[in-house]
């Protein structure tokens, strides 16, 4: 069942996505893409990935025990309360008060979360699958859509990893934006459009 979910997203958000670059990206999205593409290039969030990608976990196992995790377990902890972890719970308050952060090496593992998510292997999602193969500095967006970690309607905005010495990616950074936060807050008002 989680499988054809899975699918049935990807189809959708491909299908938004596509409509998304047929039309442009909205002003306000392709401002938010940016701050997030910048943020990607954080050391923080580059050492993150690339100490996931020196020794990744196997993914498909943690998934598997993942949803029965409580908070004080090292395999949760470890995800949800480290640098780089901490580093996008700051970031998303000073853009969107709140929101979602997550952080996914080569193999689509969680590197960091902002908090717990559903599933620990993201490899089979929309925002690793279309955002691992994009180049530096492009976006994914997938906008307006229930989360199901945060219940929060959020608008996704997915950009590869790059470190500074690979001609591939080695990781996804997807920030999620409240939808209502942004339509209030404006956070790109001060751009030109």
């Amino acid at each position: 069942m989680k499988q054809a979910l899975s699918v049935l997203a990807l189809l959708l958000s491909t299908l938004v996505n596509a409509t998304a670059q047929e039309k442009g990206i909205q002003p306000n999205l392709q401002c938010l893409g940016q701050k997030v593409s910048e943020f990607a290039k954080d050391p923080t969030i580059i050492a993150g990935v690339n100490n996931y990608n020196s020794s990744p976990p196997d993914p498909q196992k943690l998934d598997r025990i993942w949803p029965a995790l409580k908070p004080g377990e090292i395999y949760l902890d470890s995800v949800i309360n480290n640098p780089s972890a901490d580093s996008m719970r700051d970031w998303i308050k000073r853009i969107s008060i709140q929101g979602e952060g997550l952080l996914m090496g080569r193999n689509g593992g969680l590197v960091a979360a902002t908090e717990k998510t559903t599933d620990f292997w993201q490899g089979d999602e929309a925002q690793f699958l279309q955002a691992i193969t994009l180049p530096a500095g492009n976006i994914f967006v997938q906008s307006e859509m229930l989360d199901e970690s945060t219940h929060l309607m959020l608008i996704k905005i997915s950009t590869p990893i790059y470190n500074p010495r690979s001609k591939h990616a080695v990781g996804v950074l997807v920030i999620g934006f409240d939808q209502f936060v942004i339509d209030f807050s404006e956070p790109c008002k001060d751009k030109d459009h």
